[in-house]
């Protein structure tokens, strides 16, 4: 198992849309047989430049282990759902 953190931005519909989106990726991540390890939601975030029209985002970043292997399948989930407007999986130094 190797050690992965995730970052993606939300859109900020409404306050369940974000709780949906972060729950959405941790279900992934324990279904493709990892283990969350940190949660850490940095909040309303103005963007650096529009996103699919969005000036703002919410901001979530999770720590994460999980087999190299899995790693596809993460991305290919999270690319699936609208309201996760950019991410990015990175692996971390051991």
């Amino acid at each position: 198992m190797k050690k992965y953190e995730v970052m993606f931005i939300v859109d900020i519909a409404n306050e369940e849309v974000i709780q949906a989106a972060v729950k959405l990726v941790q279900d992934t991540i324990v279904r493709i047989g990892g283990t969350v390890t940190k949660v850490d939601e940095w909040g309303k975030r103005h963007l650096a430049y529009e996103v699919k029209h969005q000036n703002e985002g919410y901001y979530v970043v999770i720590d994460f282990e999980a087999d190299p292997s899995q790693i596809a399948e993460l991305d290919r989930i999270i690319k699936i759902h609208e309201e996760i407007i950019r991410h990015i999986i990175v692996k971390q130094d051991d």
